[in-house]
Parts: structure tokens; C-alpha cells; sequence
């Protein structure tokens, strides 16, 4: 994994040497010889302005720093916060300095990091002269108050960092002190160099090498990493060591390698979306483009349709036509659009993709703390990665209730629906504490089309589907009042009890399920749900209020013990199909038919009782045949408004005609 990921490194183009890294900045300070002239804003309101070669110093080199300068507190060259490099207090809601006592502290604390600032720019001036007139600015109490006065005013936080501009010259892109930097880190804190041979091999290269003492920290982690970054290799535990090796002996890393896959990383967790209590982070050796189409439409599936509608039509694009390479990075960046999208096209087409050659690396991560611990590493074909994900989608299909498939639920979505939904008052990370155990299977399931689905997640989907039939939210939701959140959060769950069963039919044998309700699915659980939804749908015609109190009392037991309640219904339903008879024979005749058509599927015996398993078939059953009826409702309304449109269309053309006729 270290090794993939420091070629990715190379790939990238990022900056890998120790002692440099990307940071991200809000706002530049401006000086004129040895005067600050303005205050730059960098921000676009979210985002700072980032620059990928800042001098940059891990937690020991920070431990280190005050003591090789004599002073009291560290402090980062160049660009730091603003609170250390001008001194801007923390406000409180008036934009009054807050004057408690941790407040205080921490601005005691800056003012002691701001004469390490300083202290660094004046060692560096002699490679850089510009480092000295900041410097002396900064030092200059009259010239501090203006620039904090400044960064007040254009509503800077003590915790936006700052660089500096001088005559011109952003400080921060000059690579006049890059070697003075090298230099100041090899003499304060030990650095051996870039590739300089030792006793031990590279667990990642191979090569002798000295091994890092310590390893940078991931800072673009998140998901229950501290602020400071956590580790993804550290020792800093005796019982972490063994054979009597210190610190990184135990797994030798050259410093160059340990930054190179810090680097790359961090890059990755930076964009990485986020499912559940963990970032999946996932790269190609070639190919990037098509690869992360495929993996961006597992997390949010509308933008499989958005990239392949956006840029072209389905039928007017040739899956035959030839891909020519060309040089420019414009016309390679339109090669790996038109890629991406003949790829797009086989999966939308349900046709097997060209046969690609790249490989994928997959990463789940999540932060403990001051650790990062790795959930899961995946690596295939970028061939098999299309293919999972065209299985994935497949297993996830379900007929919405219009009879067309109801949208793909993302990764996170399909988490999120696993369980009752979250209340305002409930923070994310505690509602999803239940479900945290599930968001490896779904990942893996998602990658691996040979990968079950865990019983586990069905057993949460039913408890929470149940409650929301047994309240009437489930019948609220798929109303024509019901929210388009509510009705996909049911086409969520039905899609990931098909998936379930499915994924289980592949793996054990069995029959793979429709998307669509089956009149001849073998198992009696799948039509006790559909019998459920018809004499449920026939109390409903008869046009009592009693259909909502039958399917909120009555829907637990049946599809637990549906020979108890199920016979009991179809009994009384008969008394309901005298009544629909006197009124609407038709719609009595047709109900009767597809109740028996159900009772011929079932047999003689109704199921004493069903399992877990058989609970979801029945689920599973009531949804796909309350869809089948809503769909052709609305057929049947949408032929009937067609032909009164055209009978009123006629209506209104024959007097013109006649009109005409008589003119003529």
C-alpha cells in the first residue's frame, strides 16, 4: 500500500520533499520596503488559495524548534497563522477581544510564537533579503497594530494563516530560501539528506536506507482524527517495538518515501468522500479519469447520468469510434472524456466494457485520535472495478412507483436509510454509531460483486421498515403528498433487500429477484406480502377509513405469522367484495382475480411463521405490488386524459371544419 502509494505520489506531480508541503492560505500581507501597504484576501468565501511549496515541520521538528532557538514556544516559517504572525486576538460576537482565561493564555502563547516567527525570518534574510524587511516590519509595534487592525476589519480568524508579499514578490513562491531551508533543517534537527544509504532496507523500495525516525502526520484525515493530524505508521509505544529496535527501525522508511506517501495521501483524503465514519480514498496507475467517473457514481449516483447526459447522447455516440491519442494535455484531457464516457456507455447499455488494463488501489480510512487505522485495502482491474460497479447498480435496481426505476441510492444514502431517520436534535456521528459496523460490508459489496450483504443490515432495514409501515409513515411517504425524500428513502431500503437476496442467490444459488413485482417467485413469504398489500388495497376501495388501522394493526403479525392473520383477512375481505360488486362490478371482479391469482401461487398452506430473511421477501412482496397497482393507476389516468383530449380536440376542430365548408 505504501509503495502504491508513493508512485501515485510521482504520478501527481506532488511535492515529496521532506520539509515541503502544500498549505493553504486566506490571506497575503503587503509590504513596500519596509512597510506593510495592505492585507490581500486569498478566500473565496470556503476555500483559502493553496501553495504547494511551503516549508512545513512535523511535531518532533516543532518539539525541537524552541530549543535550538532559544525560545520559548515554536512557530512555522514564513506563513503561520494569524494569530501568531499578527498577534489577532480570538473575538467574541460584539468583535470585542474575549478576555477569559484560555484566551489569554493562547495569546500569551502567540506572543511567545511570534518571536520565533520573526526570529526565523531574520536567520533566512541572508538568503532572502526581503525575510529581513518583514521582519522588521513586524517588529515594529506601530506597523503590527495596523496589520492586525487590517485583518480585523476584513473579518480575518486568529486562525487563517498569512503569508507575506514583498515589492511584488510573493515570498512564498521564490525558491531563493528553499536552500537555505534544507540547510537550517539538516543542522537543527539532524536530516541525513535525500537518499543517503544506511543499514536497513526500505520496506517500501527495498533500498538501504536510514530509516525516518517518525513518519509525517495525515492532516486532511478528518472522521475522528484529532486537529494536529493522526499517524498512519508510529511506534511511539513500547509495545509497538520489538527486537529491541527504537522508533522507526521497526518498519524502515527512508524520510524521502515517508513524505512521498504523507504526500500522497494527503492528497487523496483531501477530496475523498466520506461514508459514515470513514474516507475511501481510491487511485489508478493510469486511467484516472474513467476510474474516478466510476467511483464518483457509487457515492453519488446522478452524476453518472449528469456526465454521460452533459456531454453527449446516448445514441448519438459510436462505441466503435476510435479514440485518437494526441499530445497536447487538452486534447489528452478530451481522450480521457471520450474514455470515459465509451465506457459509461457500455454500463448504461448493460454491455461489457472494453477490456481495460489500469489497476485500482482503494483505501478506507478513518482517524482514532492521534491514529489512523486502515478499515480496508482493495486493489483489481480497472475492467473488474466497471464491472462491480454495473452489478452494484443491477442488485440495486427497483420499480419506483410511475413503473420506472426508482433512483440509485449512493453509498452514504443507503447507510443513512438502514435505520430510522435522524432527528434535528441528534448529532451525525451518534446517529450513525449503530450502523458504523455495516459501512465496510456496503464498500466491499460495492467493489466486489462476489461479496454478500450482511444478514445483519436486513435485520436493522426491517426493524426500521416495520416501524415506519406500522406508524402509516410508509403509506404517507408513497401518497402524492409524500416528500421525494421520503419515497427514495423507501426505494432505498426495498432496493437493499433486493440486493440482499440477490447477492445471496449468486453466491448459494437460489432465484435472483425482479425489480418488478414476480408472479412466480417461489417463495410463499414473497406473495404473503403481495396478499398483504391486496386485501389491504380492497379494505381501501370499499371506502371505509378502516384500510389504514388494518395495515398498522395488522402488518407486524402477518408478516410474522401470516397463516394467523392472512386467512383471517381474506375471510373478511369477502364481505368487502360484496359491497365494491353492488357499485363497481368491474373493479370487484378484478380485485377477486388477482387475490386467488395470489392464493394459486401460495397453495393449500399458508407459512406458520418466516424468518428474518423471509420477513424482507415479504417487504419486499407488499412494495412491489403496491407499485405494479400505482403504476397502472396511472396508466390508466393517462390514457383516459388522452382520450378526452383528443374527443375535446375533436369537438373543437368540427365546427371550424364545418364553418369552413360552409365559407367554401
Amino acid at each position: 500500500m505504501l509503495g502504491a502509494l508513493i508512485r501515485q505520489a510521482e504520478r501527481a506531480g506532488l511535492v515529496t520533499e521532506p520539509g515541503f508541503a502544500p498549505k493553504e492560505l486566506r490571506w497575503l500581507a503587503q509590504l513596500s520596503g519596509e512597510r506593510l501597504t495592505g492585507v490581500l484576501p486569498l478566500s473565496d468565501g470556503r476555500k483559502g488559495l493553496t501553495f504547494t511549496r511551503c516549508p512545513e515541520m512535523g511535531q518532533p521538528e516543532m518539539m525541537a524548534l524552541p530549543r535550538a532557538l532559544g525560545q520559548a514556544q515554536a512557530a512555522h516559517f514564513l506563513a503561520d497563522t494569524c494569530g501568531v504572525v499578527a498577534l489577532l486576538p480570538a473575538t467574541d460576537k460584539d468583535g470585542k477581544p474575549k478576555t477569559d482565561d484560555k484566551s489569554l493564555t493562547e495569546q500569551t502563547r502567540n506572543a511567545d510564537k511570534h518571536q520565533t516567527f520573526r526570529a526565523l525570518l531574520q536567520r533566512a534574510s541572508e538568503s532572502l533579503p526581503e525575510l529581513g524587511a518583514v521582519a522588521s516590519a513586524l517588529e515594529d509595534p506601530e506597523q503590527l497594530a495596523w496589520l492586525r487592525a487590517e485583518l480585523l476589519r476584513q473579518g480575518a480568524k486568529p486562525t487563517d494563516k498569512i503569508s507575506f508579499e514583498a515589492d511584488g514578490l510573493n515570498l512564498l513562491e521564490s525558491s531563493d530560501w528553499h536552500d537555505w531551508w534544507r540547510s537550517f533543517r539538516r543542522e537543527t534537527f539532524g536530516r541525513t539528506g535525500r537518499n543517503e544509504g544506511g543499514g536497513m532496507l526500505d520496506l517500501t523500495s527495498g533500498e538501504r536506507i536510514m530509516p525516518a525516525n517518525t513518519h509525517p502526520k495525515l492532516g486532511k484525515l478528518g472522521v475522528g482524527a484529532i486537529a494536529m493530524g493522526a499517524s498512519l505508521v508510529g511506534y511511539d509505544k513500547e509495545a509497538f517495538t520489538s527486537y529491541g529496535f527504537a522508533a522507526g527501525e521497526n518498519g524502515a522508511v527512508s524520510e524521502d518515501n515517508a513524505a512521498a506517501y504523507h504526500a500522497a495521501l494527503d492528497n487523496l483524503l483531501d477530496t475523498a468522500p466520506i461514508l459514515g465514519q470513514m474516507k475511501v480514498a481510491v487511485w489508478f496507475d493510469h486511467r484516472q479519469t474513467e476510474g474516478q467517473v466510476l467511483v464518483n457514481a457509487l457515492v453519488d449516483p446522478p452524476s453518472l447520468a449528469e456526465v454521460t447526459e452533459e456531454f453527449f447522447s446516448l445514441d448519438d455516440f459510436d462505441p466503435e469510434e476510435e479514440v485518437k491519442a494526441e499530445q497536447t494535455p487538452e486534447q489528452q484531457a478530451e481522450v480521457a472524456r471520450q474514455r470515459a464516457r465509451k465506457l459509461l456507455t457500455a454500463i448504461r447499455k448493460g454491455e461489457e466494457p472494453d477490456r481495460l488494463t489500469a489497476r485500482y488501489f482503494a483505501l478506507a480510512i478513518s482517524g482514532a485520535s492521534g491514529r489512523a487505522m486502515v478499515r480496508d485495502w482493495h486493489t483489481g482491474s480497472l475492467e473488474s472495478l466497471a464491472e462491480a460497479v454495473v452489478m452494484w447498480f443491477d442488485d440495486l435496481a427497483i420499480t419506483s412507483l410511475s413503473g420506472k426505476r426508482a433512483n440509485r441510492p449512493g453509498l452514504m444514502r443507503l447507510l443513512m436509510c438502514i435505520q430510522r431517520p435522524k432527528s434535528q436534535d441528534t448529532k451525525l456521528d451518534d446517529y450513525l454509531k449503530p450502523v458504523r459496523n455495516l459501512q465496510l460490508p456496503l464498500w466491499r459489496a460495492a467493489l466486489d460483486p462476489g461479496m454478500p450483504l450482511p444478514l445483519s443490515a436486513i435485520s436493522k432495514v426491517m426493524e426500521a421498515h416495520k416501524a415506519h409501515v406500522m406508524t402509516g409513515k410508509f403509506t404517507e411517504a408513497l401518497s402524492r403528498e409524500g416528500s421525494n425524500d421520503e419515497k427514495g428513502r423507501v426505494y432505498a431500503r426495498m432496493a437493499l433487500i433486493r440486493a440482499f437476496h440477490n447477492r445471496k442467490a449468486r453466491t448459494q444459488g437460489g432465484y435472483l429477484m425482479s425489480t418488478h413485482v414476480d408472479l412466480n417467485h417461489p417463495s410463499p413469504a414473497y406473495h404473503c406480502g403481495r396478499l398483504m398489500y391486496l386485501l389491504a388495497n380492497l379494505q381501501e376501495a370499499q371506502g371505509s377509513e378502516i384500510n389504514a388501522g388494518v395495515v398498522q394493526r395488522y402488518y407486524g403479525a402477518a408478516s410474522a405469522t401470516p397463516a394467523l392473520v392472512l386467512g383471517r383477512l381474506t375471510r373478511l375481505s369477502q364481505h368487502h367484495l360484496s359491497k365494491i360488486g353492488r357499485d363497481r362490478p368491474g373493479l370487484a371482479f378484478t380485485l377477486e382475480r388477482d387475490i386467488a391469482q395470489v392464493w394459486t401461487a401460495l397453495g393449500k398452506d399458508l407459512p406458520r411463521t418466516l424468518t428474518l430473511e423471509q420477513q424482507s421477501l415479504f417487504a419486499l412482496g407488499y412494495y412491489q405490488q403496491l407499485a405494479a397497482y400505482s403504476t397502472e393507476r396511472q396508466e390508466r389516468a393517462a390514457a383516459k386524459r388522452a382520450a378526452e383530449g383528443q374527443a375535446g380536440l375533436s369537438d373543437t376542430a368540427t365546427p371550424e371544419v364545418t364553418s369552413t365548408e360552409k365559407g367554401a
